[in-house]
This record gives C-alpha cells, sequence and structure tokens, in this order.
C-alpha cells in the first residue's frame, strides 16, 4: 500500500490508499491479533484483512505484536501516534485491517480521530466485531458500524445504540435494496456497481443517520475467502 505517513511495527497509516473501493483516502491498518476481539467469527476464516498483500501486512504486524507481547491498549496508542502523522486532508478510513476490542482501546483511537477531524473538517468512518463489549459511546465521533452476520446481530447493534453493517451470502433484490420487517437492507453502492467508491458514495460517514433510517449496509462475501465466508454465515444463520 503506497504513501505510508506513519508506521510502527503493529500498525501502518497510509496518506493517500490507492485501493479502489476505498478512493482517494487516508486508512489504517493495525494488527489483528494485538486488536481485534476474538470472538470474530471471521477471523482466520475468510476475513478478507488476511488476504492478498494486506495479509502479508497484517501477518507481519501480527508476529511482532506476538513477539513483543503487546496488548490491546498498546496497538491503540500506537494508532493515535501513527493518525497523528496524517495530514488530515482527506476522508479517514480506520482498520482496512483490525479493531478496538476494549472501551479504552476505542476511546484511545477516537480521541486521535477527533484530532484528525479537527486539522481539516474531514469524516472519519470505520467498522467493528467489537461491538458486543465495547460501548458506541467509546468511539465519539467516529461513524463506526457494527459489523454483522446475522439478523439477530443487527438487531442485538442497534440496541447498543451501533448502526450495523452485515455481511450477506449475496444480495437479495440484485443491486436493489430490500425490506427485513422495519429494516432497510441497502446493498454496498460500490459493490452494486452504483458508486464508483467509499469517497464516491459517503453512506458509511453517517451512522446515526443510517440507524434513524432503520438502514443497514450490506456486503456480499468477496474475495479468495467467499467460500469460507458463506459456509460461516450457513453455520450462524
Amino acid at each position: 500500500m503506497p504513501g505510508k505517513a506513519g508506521q510502527n511495527a503493529s500498525v501502518i497509516a497510509t496518506e493517500k490508499s490507492e485501493n479502489k473501493k476505498l478512493g482517494a483516502v487516508s486508512v489504517t491498518l493495525a494488527s489483528i491479533k494485538g486488536s481485534c476481539p476474538t470472538t470474530c467469527p471471521l477471523q482466520n476464516n475468510g476475513c478478507y484483512a488476511q488476504d492478498s498483500f494486506t495479509g502479508m501486512m497484517v501477518r507481519r504486524m501480527d508476529n511482532h505484536v506476538q513477539d513483543a507481547n503487546l496488548d490491546a491498549s498498546a496497538v491503540a496508542h500506537d494508532e493515535a501516534d501513527a493518525i497523528d502523522t496524517l495530514t488530515g486532508k482527506r476522508p479517514l478510513r480506520i482498520h482496512v485491517a483490525g479493531d478496538c476490542r476494549t472501551n479504552d482501546a476505542a476511546q484511545t483511537v477516537s480521541a486521535a480521530a477527533q484530532r484528525y477531524s479537527a486539522r481539516h473538517g474531514q469524516p472519519v468512518w470505520t467498522y467493528s466485531h467489537a461491538w458486543r463489549t465495547v460501548a458506541r459511546d467509546s468511539w465519539k465521533d467516529v461513524s463506526v458500524l457494527a459489523s454483522c452476520e446475522t439478523p439477530q446481530d443487527v438487531a442485538d447493534a442497534r440496541q447498543r445504540g451501533y448502526a450495523a453493517a452485515r455481511v450477506v451470502p449475496e444480495f437479495q433484490n440484485g443491486t436493489r435494496a430490500w425490506r427485513e420487517g422495519d429494516l432497510t437492507m441497502i446493498p454496498c453502492p460500490e459493490q452494486a456497481g452504483s458508486a464508483a467508491s467509499c469517497s464516491d458514495c459517503r453512506l458509511c460517514w453517517n451512522d446515526q443517520k443510517l440507524l434513524a433510517r432503520n438502514a443497514v449496509i450490506c456486503f456480499s462475501a468477496h474475495g479468495s475467502g467467499t467460500a469460507k465466508v458463506k459456509t460461516t454465515l450457513t453455520v450462524l444463520a
């Protein structure tokens, strides 16, 4: 991932991502071993961040975290330091890889996100599998969507104050939204072909609006781990 503005052995921060899906945004990647909840059903089981070139970087960070015996708090402080090296001139996607599995970690990273936004008023967004144990308030003004795999996950996350993003085997209505009870399930516009990138779409940048609209962003299983993800979703259903 070119253009690394700040990095250490457990975290990478990139000033301008060249990922086509994301668009021209800044990003962070953190060690999965040092930051993700062990309860995530996709960890070591089809997680896209453990695949391809991103997976190579994650494995290096994971090895360092293990060798140095770093905990989630230490990784979060590394990530905050890395965010502080960025210019703040672009929207920021936190955690192309990684998460904040404790309230303390989320508070540390969200404080850095507030400093980031204060520089040029740019939005910050992310997704988290740690929504069951981390309070939504710990993320402050970061737009954070709970990463969900089942309808019950979505209901539980919403009760905890989180907007939801759900991984599905495939979209149920082609590229069009569909209803599940009182919820509107919106296929990721980039995956559905109606937006060129996250920087064009921006739906995930306002989680409180999604929550108020009873809207859920859906991502179809993708990447080399697609088969594993679909099997996991079938088991969880």
